[in-house]
């Protein structure tokens, strides 16, 4: 992934925000805003889907074994599957 700078433009409601929170010392940059609401953003999303696998966890809802383990599991349920 690269971390060369991509200009975006922001709706003019969001423009003016990140500007307010510039101009009240939250952040140095609209970049910093934006950039710090995606990481919250993405940190919801992973806390989220972590959420969802502890509640599975929780409901029994679990496969044991390895990946390696697993993923045989699944190539020997397909070729079942596919036997005439």
């Amino acid at each position: 992934m690269s971390n060369a700078v991509k200009p975006i433009e922001l709706p003019e409601d969001l423009q003016a925000f990140a500007e307010e929170r510039v101009r009240a010392g939250a952040y140095a940059s609209v970049a910093d805003v934006v950039r710090d609401a995606l990481e919250q953003k993405q940190l919801a999303v992973l806390r989220e889907a972590l959420d969802v696998g502890l509640a599975q966890v929780e409901a029994g809802q679990v496969i044991e074994g390895t990946p390696a383990t697993i993923m045989e599991q699944i190539r020997a349920r397909r070729g079942r599957d596919r036997s005439p």
